[in-house]
């Protein structure tokens, strides 16, 4: 977990260099340490710490996990991963199985059929492109400590050819 601190400079930066100046977000590594400890587990056995203030064009997020969570497909948001403990066994493409609506934009289900299973663990790092499946179907080393930044594409950004 000492890692932290380096990991949220290096991942959390680049979402700040995307913010006014008034909006800088500095969390010193003992800080994000406690606060992940503490942080109450959700029914899924997850805990989660927003690092910067979500929007609906970006989000910055370090997660807990001691078990597997629900199969997601974000409409408009890409995730991009980085694993700084523990690891896991995720799921990606394929057909999310019983999907349902879960807010705007956002798709779960119980699991995935016909998917890419991929082992991850420490210092690993994947682009979870929006519109794509996935799912953490095991957590390996008992937990699964890891960032998300998210983010949407601007409406007025320029189309690529």
């Amino acid at each position: 977990m000492r890692r932290i601190a380096g990991l949220v400079v290096v991942f959390f930066g680049v979402a700040a260099l995307s913010q006014e100046a008034a909006q800088l977000v500095y969390v010193p590594q003992k800080d994000v340490e406690e606060r992940i400890r503490k942080a109450p587990a959700n029914s899924i056995g997850e805990q989660e710490l927003n690092l910067i203030e979500r929007t609906p064009d970006h989000a910055g997020i370090l997660l807990r996990r001691v078990l597997p969570g629900k199969a997601e497909v974000h409409a408009t948001e890409t995730d991009i991963w980085y694993v700084i403990d523990g690891g896991c066994i995720l799921v990606t493409g394929g057909a999310v199985i019983d999907p349902k609506p879960e807010g705007t934009g956002q798709i779960r289900g119980t699991g995935i059929t016909g998917g890419t299973e991929w082992t991850l663990s420490k210092g690993d790092f994947m682009r979870i492109p929006n519109g794509m499946p996935h799912w953490i179907k095991k957590i390996n080393d008992g937990e699964l400590v890891y960032t998300v930044v998210k983010y949407t594409e601007p409406k007025d950004a320029p189309q690529k050819q």
